[in-house]
């Protein structure tokens, strides 16, 4: 089977292996990534080891989850700090108008005649909106300047006009 996102990284992080919570090998999820929400019977690596998610409560915010093999306090003290990833042919799909930031990096930002500004390096965070970083230059990542986001053809179309910002 070809791979339909060669750029994606082989392992995405979802979160790590918080504090315990409880006597029965719970723990918190410490940053979760927000988008993945640890469902029951999904599979996580667990310091590169597949484990199945044997129980999932909270919310995307502050998950709670049990690891199978995992059964009490000490063994989730053990895990503790271990990062929680999925594997690249796991990923969820982004639901519309959503972008992982990995698929944004590198790909090409053009005006729609087709010349090109650059390669997108980097995407901050923002309050209102997220920046995405062109070398010395930011474009703000909203549909009323970028409304053509082709992430297959690795490529975004400004607004005619629109003159981007250099970094300061």
């Amino acid at each position: 089977m070809s791979d339909a996102f060669p750029w994606r990284p082989e392992r995405v992080r979802v979160g790590t292996v918080g504090k315990p919570h409880g006597l029965d090998g719970s723990f918190r999820v410490a940053d979760p990534c927000g988008w993945w929400d640890f469902p029951q019977n999904s599979v996580v690596l667990v310091n590169g080891t597949e484990r199945t998610v044997s129980r999932s409560r909270g919310d995307e915010l502050a998950p709670l989850i049990n690891l199978a093999g995992a059964a009490d306090r000490s063994a989730c003290e053990a895990l503790r700090g271990a990062p929680l990833e999925l594997p690249r042919a796991a990923l969820p799909e982004p639901d519309n108008d959503a972008y992982f930031r990995f698929d944004l990096i590198g790909c090409t930002i053009e005006y729609a005649d087709g010349t090109a500004l650059g390669e997108i390096t980097a995407v901050e965070d923002g309050v209102a909106h997220d920046t995405l970083l062109i070398g010395e230059a930011r474009v703000p990542f909203v549909a009323a300047v970028v409304p053509t986001v082709d992430i297959t053809g690795r490529r975004l179309v400004l607004i005619e006009g629109f003159e981007i910002e250099p970094v300061e």
